[in-house]
Protein backbone atom coordinates (compact mmCIF):
# COMPACT_ATOMS: atom_id res chain seq x y z
CA UNK A 1 0.00 0.00 0.00
CA UNK A 2 2.81 2.40 0.90
CA UNK A 3 4.62 1.75 -2.40
CA UNK A 4 1.40 2.29 -4.32
CA UNK A 5 0.85 5.67 -2.66
CA UNK A 6 4.46 6.65 -3.28
CA UNK A 7 4.01 5.79 -6.97
CA UNK A 8 0.85 7.88 -7.22
CA UNK A 9 2.57 10.81 -5.52
CA UNK A 10 5.55 10.58 -7.88
CA UNK A 11 3.26 10.56 -10.89
CA UNK A 12 1.50 13.67 -9.65
CA UNK A 13 4.76 15.43 -8.90
CA UNK A 14 6.05 14.53 -12.38
CA UNK A 15 2.88 15.84 -13.99
CA UNK A 16 3.03 19.14 -12.10
CA UNK A 17 6.75 19.53 -12.77
CA UNK A 18 6.18 18.88 -16.46
CA UNK A 19 3.44 21.52 -16.43
CA UNK A 20 5.81 24.01 -14.84
CA UNK A 21 8.44 23.30 -17.49
CA UNK A 22 5.88 23.79 -20.24
CA UNK A 23 4.77 27.06 -18.69
CA UNK A 24 8.33 28.32 -18.58
CA UNK A 25 9.21 27.27 -22.12
CA UNK A 26 5.84 27.55 -23.85
CA UNK A 27 7.02 30.23 -26.24
CA UNK A 28 10.48 28.77 -26.81
CA UNK A 29 10.05 25.59 -28.81
CA UNK A 30 7.37 26.97 -31.11
CA UNK A 31 9.64 29.81 -32.22
CA UNK A 32 12.79 27.88 -33.07
CA UNK A 33 15.19 28.74 -35.87
CA UNK A 34 16.85 26.87 -38.74
CA UNK A 35 20.52 25.91 -38.82
CA UNK A 36 21.17 28.96 -41.04
CA UNK A 37 19.02 31.42 -39.10
CA UNK A 38 15.40 32.49 -39.38
CA UNK A 39 12.34 30.85 -37.84
CA UNK A 40 11.62 27.44 -39.35
CA UNK A 41 12.46 23.74 -39.34
CA UNK A 42 16.02 22.59 -40.06
CA UNK A 43 16.72 24.27 -43.42
CA UNK A 44 13.18 25.06 -44.53
CA UNK A 45 11.97 28.47 -43.35
CA UNK A 46 8.58 29.32 -41.95
CA UNK A 47 6.64 32.30 -43.28
CA UNK A 48 6.14 33.31 -39.66
CA UNK A 49 8.67 35.47 -37.84
CA UNK A 50 9.95 35.27 -34.29
CA UNK A 51 8.32 37.52 -31.75
CA UNK A 52 9.38 41.13 -31.60
CA UNK A 53 12.38 41.72 -29.27
CA UNK A 54 13.08 37.96 -29.13
CA UNK A 55 16.64 36.84 -29.90
CA UNK A 56 17.76 33.30 -30.75
CA UNK A 57 21.40 32.23 -30.80
CA UNK A 58 21.99 28.89 -32.48
CA UNK A 59 24.98 26.62 -33.06
CA UNK A 60 25.18 23.32 -34.95
CA UNK A 61 27.88 20.72 -35.49
CA UNK A 62 27.68 18.44 -38.54
CA UNK A 63 29.77 15.39 -39.45
CA UNK A 64 30.04 13.06 -42.44
CA UNK A 65 32.41 10.19 -43.29
CA UNK A 66 32.88 8.22 -46.49
CA UNK A 67 35.32 5.56 -47.64
CA UNK A 68 37.37 6.79 -50.61
CA UNK A 69 39.69 3.82 -50.97
CA UNK A 70 40.77 0.50 -49.43
CA UNK A 71 42.44 2.30 -46.56
CA UNK A 72 41.25 5.87 -47.07
CA UNK A 73 38.49 7.68 -45.22
CA UNK A 74 37.25 11.17 -46.08
CA UNK A 75 35.72 13.24 -43.31
CA UNK A 76 33.74 16.42 -43.32
CA UNK A 77 33.05 18.58 -40.28
CA UNK A 78 31.16 21.84 -40.29
CA UNK A 79 30.12 24.33 -37.62
CA UNK A 80 27.31 26.83 -38.14
CA UNK A 81 26.61 29.77 -35.87
CA UNK A 82 23.74 32.16 -36.32
CA UNK A 83 21.61 34.75 -34.61
CA UNK A 84 17.98 35.63 -35.28
CA UNK A 85 16.27 38.75 -33.95
CA UNK A 86 12.68 39.94 -34.13
CA UNK A 87 12.90 43.68 -34.78
CA UNK A 88 9.20 44.28 -35.43
CA UNK A 89 5.92 42.39 -35.25
CA UNK A 90 6.31 40.93 -38.76
CA UNK A 91 10.01 41.44 -39.42
CA UNK A 92 13.11 39.48 -38.43
CA UNK A 93 16.81 39.65 -39.21
CA UNK A 94 19.31 36.82 -39.15
CA UNK A 95 23.05 36.37 -39.55
CA UNK A 96 24.76 33.06 -40.35
CA UNK A 97 28.50 32.44 -40.18
CA UNK A 98 30.51 29.25 -40.71
CA UNK A 99 33.59 29.48 -38.47
CA UNK A 100 34.84 26.03 -39.49
CA UNK A 101 34.39 23.65 -42.41
CA UNK A 102 36.69 20.96 -43.81
CA UNK A 103 38.00 21.55 -47.33
CA UNK A 104 39.79 18.18 -47.91
CA UNK A 105 43.06 20.04 -48.64
CA UNK A 106 44.30 21.08 -45.21
CA UNK A 107 44.63 19.29 -41.89
CA UNK A 108 42.54 21.99 -40.28
CA UNK A 109 39.44 23.39 -41.93
CA UNK A 110 38.82 26.95 -43.00
CA UNK A 111 36.27 29.68 -42.42
CA UNK A 112 33.10 29.45 -44.53
CA UNK A 113 30.83 32.01 -46.12
CA UNK A 114 28.66 34.49 -44.22
CA UNK A 115 25.02 35.31 -44.91
CA UNK A 116 22.84 38.14 -43.75
CA UNK A 117 19.09 37.89 -44.30
CA UNK A 118 15.77 39.55 -43.64
CA UNK A 119 12.28 38.04 -43.52
CA UNK A 120 8.91 39.76 -43.75
CA UNK A 121 5.49 38.28 -42.98
CA UNK A 122 3.11 39.88 -45.47
CA UNK A 123 -0.46 41.00 -44.68
CA UNK A 124 -1.67 38.22 -47.01
CA UNK A 125 -1.96 35.91 -44.03
CA UNK A 126 -4.67 34.27 -41.96
CA UNK A 127 -4.73 31.96 -38.93
CA UNK A 128 -4.42 28.98 -41.30
CA UNK A 129 -2.22 30.39 -44.07
CA UNK A 130 0.87 32.60 -43.88
CA UNK A 131 2.79 34.16 -46.78
CA UNK A 132 6.24 35.64 -46.26
CA UNK A 133 9.23 36.91 -48.22
CA UNK A 134 12.90 36.43 -47.46
CA UNK A 135 16.07 37.87 -48.98
CA UNK A 136 19.73 37.35 -48.14
CA UNK A 137 23.19 38.47 -49.18
CA UNK A 138 26.25 36.20 -49.20
CA UNK A 139 29.59 37.66 -48.15
CA UNK A 140 32.66 35.85 -49.48
CA UNK A 141 34.52 34.95 -46.32
CA UNK A 142 35.36 31.32 -47.12
CA UNK A 143 39.02 30.35 -47.11
CA UNK A 144 38.32 27.78 -49.84
CA UNK A 145 35.15 28.24 -51.96
CA UNK A 146 32.98 25.34 -53.12
CA UNK A 147 34.44 22.74 -50.77
CA UNK A 148 33.83 19.02 -51.46
CA UNK A 149 30.69 17.39 -50.01
CA UNK A 150 29.05 20.77 -49.40
CA UNK A 151 26.41 22.55 -51.52
CA UNK A 152 27.64 24.53 -54.53
CA UNK A 153 29.17 27.96 -53.99
CA UNK A 154 31.51 30.39 -55.74
CA UNK A 155 34.22 32.85 -54.80
CA UNK A 156 31.94 35.75 -55.70
CA UNK A 157 29.42 37.60 -53.51
CA UNK A 158 25.86 36.50 -54.19
CA UNK A 159 22.28 37.02 -53.18
CA UNK A 160 19.05 35.08 -53.02
CA UNK A 161 15.36 35.41 -52.31
CA UNK A 162 12.54 33.06 -51.33
CA UNK A 163 8.77 33.03 -51.19
CA UNK A 164 7.62 31.35 -47.97
CA UNK A 165 4.29 29.61 -47.36
CA UNK A 166 3.11 28.15 -44.07
CA UNK A 167 -0.08 26.14 -43.53
CA UNK A 168 -1.26 25.69 -39.94
CA UNK A 169 -3.59 22.67 -39.87
CA UNK A 170 -4.61 23.03 -36.24
CA UNK A 171 -8.02 24.50 -37.16
CA UNK A 172 -8.58 21.70 -39.69
CA UNK A 173 -7.33 18.87 -37.47
CA UNK A 174 -7.63 20.07 -33.84
CA UNK A 175 -6.21 16.80 -32.48
CA UNK A 176 -3.11 16.97 -34.70
CA UNK A 177 -1.00 20.18 -34.32
CA UNK A 178 0.71 19.98 -37.72
CA UNK A 179 2.33 22.81 -39.66
CA UNK A 180 3.51 22.55 -43.27
CA UNK A 181 6.13 24.90 -44.75
CA UNK A 182 6.90 25.45 -48.44
CA UNK A 183 9.82 27.49 -49.83
CA UNK A 184 10.53 28.48 -53.41
CA UNK A 185 13.39 30.78 -54.34
CA UNK A 186 16.32 31.84 -56.49
CA UNK A 187 20.07 32.07 -55.85
CA UNK A 188 22.44 34.25 -57.87
CA UNK A 189 26.01 33.14 -57.14
CA UNK A 190 27.59 36.24 -58.72
CA UNK A 191 26.03 39.59 -57.98
CA UNK A 192 28.03 41.11 -60.85
CA UNK A 193 26.42 39.08 -63.66
CA UNK A 194 22.94 39.24 -65.16
CA UNK A 195 20.06 37.88 -63.15
CA UNK A 196 18.41 34.59 -64.21
CA UNK A 197 20.81 34.19 -67.15
CA UNK A 198 24.05 32.91 -65.62
CA UNK A 199 24.73 29.19 -65.90
CA UNK A 200 25.51 29.20 -62.18
CA UNK A 201 22.03 30.39 -61.15
CA UNK A 202 19.99 28.00 -59.04
CA UNK A 203 16.40 27.49 -58.00
CA UNK A 204 15.91 26.82 -54.30
CA UNK A 205 13.22 24.36 -53.16
CA UNK A 206 12.16 23.26 -49.74
CA UNK A 207 9.14 21.75 -48.04
CA UNK A 208 8.57 20.12 -44.69
CA UNK A 209 6.22 19.56 -41.81
CA UNK A 210 6.44 19.45 -38.03
CA UNK A 211 4.29 17.68 -35.50
CA UNK A 212 4.28 18.86 -31.90
CA UNK A 213 3.86 16.55 -28.91
CA UNK A 214 3.90 18.70 -25.79
CA UNK A 215 7.51 19.91 -25.48
CA UNK A 216 8.83 17.82 -28.39
CA UNK A 217 8.72 18.51 -32.12
CA UNK A 218 9.18 15.87 -34.78
CA UNK A 219 9.87 17.20 -38.26
CA UNK A 220 10.86 16.07 -41.74
CA UNK A 221 11.76 18.10 -44.80
CA UNK A 222 13.01 18.03 -48.37
CA UNK A 223 15.40 20.69 -49.68
CA UNK A 224 17.43 21.17 -52.82
CA UNK A 225 19.40 23.58 -55.00
CA UNK A 226 18.70 23.07 -58.71
CA UNK A 227 20.72 24.38 -61.68
CA UNK A 228 18.29 25.44 -64.40
CA UNK A 229 20.41 27.10 -67.11
CA UNK A 230 22.49 24.07 -68.09
CA UNK A 231 20.12 21.12 -68.51
CA UNK A 232 22.42 19.51 -71.08
CA UNK A 233 25.29 19.25 -68.61
CA UNK A 234 23.52 18.07 -65.50
CA UNK A 235 20.35 16.06 -65.06
CA UNK A 236 17.79 16.96 -62.41
CA UNK A 237 18.77 13.98 -60.23
CA UNK A 238 22.40 15.10 -60.18
CA UNK A 239 21.61 18.32 -58.34
CA UNK A 240 22.10 18.77 -54.62
CA UNK A 241 18.98 17.40 -52.89
CA UNK A 242 18.26 15.72 -49.58
CA UNK A 243 15.60 14.65 -47.11
CA UNK A 244 16.04 15.48 -43.44
CA UNK A 245 14.14 13.93 -40.53
CA UNK A 246 14.80 15.33 -37.09
CA UNK A 247 13.62 15.89 -33.55
CA UNK A 248 13.64 19.01 -31.41
CA UNK A 249 13.19 19.03 -27.66
CA UNK A 250 13.49 21.35 -24.69
CA UNK A 251 16.45 21.35 -22.36
CA UNK A 252 17.53 23.30 -19.30
CA UNK A 253 18.32 27.02 -19.08
CA UNK A 254 16.04 28.03 -21.98
CA UNK A 255 17.93 25.87 -24.47
CA UNK A 256 16.40 23.79 -27.25
CA UNK A 257 18.22 20.83 -28.79
CA UNK A 258 18.09 19.48 -32.34
CA UNK A 259 19.14 16.10 -33.71
CA UNK A 260 18.83 15.68 -37.48
CA UNK A 261 20.02 13.33 -40.23
CA UNK A 262 20.49 14.28 -43.88
CA UNK A 263 20.08 11.62 -46.57
CA UNK A 264 21.21 12.63 -50.05
CA UNK A 265 18.95 12.16 -53.08
CA UNK A 266 21.71 13.05 -55.57
CA UNK A 267 22.66 10.62 -58.33
CA UNK A 268 26.33 10.17 -59.28
CA UNK A 269 26.04 8.12 -62.47
CA UNK A 270 28.13 10.50 -64.55
CA UNK A 271 30.68 11.71 -62.03
CA UNK A 272 33.42 10.55 -64.39
CA UNK A 273 32.39 13.47 -66.65
CA UNK A 274 32.97 16.09 -64.00
CA UNK A 275 31.73 19.64 -64.48
CA UNK A 276 31.79 22.62 -62.12
CA UNK A 277 28.08 21.96 -61.57
CA UNK A 278 28.28 18.28 -60.73
CA UNK A 279 30.26 17.14 -57.73
CA UNK A 280 29.89 14.59 -54.98
CA UNK A 281 27.79 15.88 -52.13
CA UNK A 282 27.56 14.20 -48.76
CA UNK A 283 25.66 10.89 -48.87
CA UNK A 284 24.48 11.38 -45.31
CA UNK A 285 25.23 13.85 -42.57
CA UNK A 286 24.47 13.90 -38.86
CA UNK A 287 23.85 17.22 -37.11
CA UNK A 288 23.33 18.21 -33.52
CA UNK A 289 22.42 21.72 -32.50
CA UNK A 290 21.51 23.86 -29.54
CA UNK A 291 19.51 27.10 -29.52
CA UNK A 292 19.34 29.62 -26.71
CA UNK A 293 16.41 32.01 -26.54
CA UNK A 294 16.16 35.26 -24.64
CA UNK A 295 14.17 38.45 -24.90
CA UNK A 296 15.04 42.13 -24.55
CA UNK A 297 11.38 42.97 -24.06
CA UNK A 298 12.02 44.28 -20.56
CA UNK A 299 14.12 47.09 -21.99
CA UNK A 300 11.27 48.31 -24.20
CA UNK A 301 8.09 47.84 -22.17
CA UNK A 302 7.37 48.77 -18.54
CA UNK A 303 4.75 46.04 -18.28
CA UNK A 304 7.41 43.33 -18.64
CA UNK A 305 8.07 43.37 -14.89
CA UNK A 306 4.37 42.83 -14.19
CA UNK A 307 4.28 39.92 -16.64
CA UNK A 308 7.30 38.29 -15.01
CA UNK A 309 5.70 38.75 -11.59
CA UNK A 310 2.50 37.16 -12.87
CA UNK A 311 4.45 34.19 -14.21
CA UNK A 312 6.26 33.77 -10.92
CA UNK A 313 2.95 33.89 -9.05
CA UNK A 314 1.60 31.14 -11.31
CA UNK A 315 4.68 29.04 -10.62
CA UNK A 316 4.29 29.59 -6.88
CA UNK A 317 0.64 28.53 -7.08
CA UNK A 318 1.63 25.32 -8.85
CA UNK A 319 4.29 24.69 -6.23
CA UNK A 320 1.74 25.33 -3.44
CA UNK A 321 -0.67 22.86 -5.06
CA UNK A 322 2.11 20.28 -5.25
CA UNK A 323 2.97 20.69 -1.58
CA UNK A 324 -0.70 20.49 -0.55
CA UNK A 325 -1.12 17.28 -2.50
CA UNK A 326 2.00 15.82 -0.91
CA UNK A 327 0.69 16.80 2.55
CA UNK A 328 -2.73 15.29 1.77
CA UNK A 329 -1.08 12.04 0.66
CA UNK A 330 0.98 11.94 3.87
CA UNK A 331 -2.14 12.56 6.02
CA UNK A 332 -4.03 9.84 4.18
CA UNK A 333 -1.16 7.43 4.70
CA UNK A 334 -1.08 8.17 8.44
CA UNK A 335 -4.87 7.70 8.73
CA UNK A 336 -4.62 4.36 6.94
CA UNK A 337 -1.87 3.25 9.30
CA UNK A 338 -4.02 4.19 12.33
CA UNK A 339 -7.04 2.35 10.91
CA UNK A 340 -4.92 -0.73 10.18
CA UNK A 341 -3.64 -0.75 13.76
CA UNK A 342 -7.19 -0.46 15.18
CA UNK A 343 -8.39 -3.32 12.98
CA UNK A 344 -5.47 -5.51 14.06
CA UNK A 345 -6.24 -4.81 17.78
CA UNK A 346 -9.95 -5.61 17.32
CA UNK A 347 -9.02 -8.95 15.80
Amino acid sequence: MIYKNIGIALKRITFITFGIIQLIYAGGIYSQVTMNGGKGLFRVLSAETVNSTDIFVNGTFSAFYTKTGPEALAKYYCVNLNGTAGIAKKLELFLNIVPYQDDQHHIWGRFGDTRFGIKYLTPLSTSTFKFGLMGFYKFVTAGVPNVPYEIFSTDRPGWGTKALFTFDLLDVFPSYPVKVDLNFGYMDHDIGDQFFISKYDQLLFGTGFKFSIRSIQVYAEYSGEIFFNNPGKIAFGQNSMRITPGIRFLGPWQNTFDIALDFSLTSYDSLKNKTPFHKEYFGWKATIGVTHHFSVYKYFDKTAKLERQKKMEELKKLETIRKKREKANEDLEKMKEILDKKKSKEK
